[in-house]
């Protein structure tokens, strides 16, 4: 139960991220948190009106 609610740090995340380029929160969809915590990428893709069953964004180039 606790993994199932976002620590603060991953909030504050998310209100960093908004206002920023694309390529911030792209970069965000491949992090360790976005990608182990469903719960925080769900709040990723809610944020950024990313669609859950779509393919994941392109990486950027270089990685």
């Amino acid at each position: 139960m606790q993994d199932q609610i976002l620590s603060m740090k991953l909030k504050q995340r998310i209100e960093k991220l908004q206002g920023q380029e694309q390529s911030y929160w792209v970069d965000e969809l491949y992090s360790y948190d976005a990608l182990t915590n469903p719960t925080y990428r769900t709040e990723l893709e809610k944020c950024f009106n990313l669609d859950p069953l779509g393919p994941l964004p392109p990486r950027a180039p270089g990685q």
